[in-house]
């Protein structure tokens, strides 16, 4: 079964299985049937969650987790409101978990759309092991409620995709970090999904350089000025931490340790420069992320046995953020990556 009719069917199952099936929702015409099921949906999908966001907190000396989610998150979730569906019932849980009985996204550990029928637990991700396709949750998303004819398309909302796909997945080259502070690629989390939606209606691309008259128009001059200031500083605290003796050379290349989040633009900003980044926080997490290369995770269970901690994501990052210790120290992480 082909992913895209996968994911329609998956969705549509969510609605069937709430409203009692699909007799439930069967009209005197097709068109009727249709109309039932679009109503139904946009009234049964009441319960969700996504994943939130873990940041290192000096007090408690370890990450926490933050009641908001990244521009995938929140992208999809706005695309689930273009639809007519109420999201107020939200709730953000650790990145990998999810909630049991409810919808939800850009978590789980799965990839596109899968609904368990036992526990009414709906999934819209793409973050199983193994996945290498380029895609983010808000595709996956706008997708299915173009196909459920809840939404329709647009080339403003293509474009938009697009973005936060290609962001999601890293794929706008590191260099557009140094000019961050002149385009939408650099300056969008100041920016909500409506006007983000509009900026894409008037332009093409998100690494044009804004004029002044963009920076009015959507009231970034303040966030520009923020983003330059950003840059400038993450660059000479690169340099610091490579003299510092914070880069290591590894089989990928070289690789900057960022300790209890020293370099608070991480990849944005090391990327530009060097081939990985390990933000570490000793003892209890660590997110490891390669810029072009891909982890072996036979190869790592191999060299470190009944120590390996984590999961990979992608290919490209290696993770633990599990609440039991992390066992591993850094010197055990660069070592089982160095031939």
């Amino acid at each position: 079964m082909q992913e895209n009719f996968k994911g329609h069917f998956e969705a549509a199952k969510i609605t069937f299985d709430k409203a009692g099936g699909e007799l439930a929702l069967e009209g005197k015409t097709i068109k009727e049937t249709n109309e039932n099921f679009e109503k139904a949906t946009r009234e049964l999908w009441k319960e969700f969650a996504v994943s939130g966001v873990l940041q290192f907190d000096k007090e408690k000396g370890g990450q926490v987790l933050k009641p908001f989610t990244d521009l995938d998150g929140r992208s999809a979730l706005n695309i689930l409101k273009m639809s007519g569906i109420d999201i107020s019932n939200l709730e953000y849980v650790k990145p990998g978990d999810y909630k049991t009985g409810a919808i939800n996204l850009d978590t789980g550990d799965k990839f596109g759309v899968e609904y368990d029928e036992d526990s009414y637990t709906a999934f819209f991700d793409h973050h199983a092991k193994g996945t290498k396709e380029v895609t983010s949750t808000t595709e996956i998303v706008y997708n299915t409620m173009t196909k459920l004819d809840l939404l329709k398309k647009s080339k403003e909302l293509n474009r938009l995709v697009d973005f936060v796909t290609k962001i999601d997945n890293r794929k706008y080259p590191p260099e557009e970090f140094l000019k961050s502070g002149k385009t939408i690629l650099g300056i969008q989390r100041d920016l909500d999904f409506e006007k983000l939606l509009n900026y894409f209606k008037d332009h093409d691309s998100p690494t044009e350089e804004l004029s002044p008259e963009d920076f009015e128009k959507y009231g970034l001059k303040e966030s520009a000025v923020r983003q330059q200031k950003i840059v400038d500083e993450s660059m000479i605290l690169l340099e610091k931490m490579e003299k510092e003796g914070k880069v290591v050379d590894t089989k990928f290349g070289k690789v900057l340790i960022n300790t209890n989040n020293e370099l608070k633009t991480g990849a944005s900003a090391t990327y530009v420069k060097f081939d990985g980044i390990i933000n570490i926080t000793p003892g209890k997490s660590f997110a490891f992320t390669l810029k072009k290369d891909n982890f072996n995770e036979e190869e790592l269970r191999q060299k470190l046995g009944d120590k390996f901690q984590g999961k990979i994501i992608r290919g490209q990052m290696w993770i633990y953020n599990d609440t039991e210790p992390l066992g591993l120290s850094i010197e055990e992480i660069i070592g089982s990556l160095v031939d």
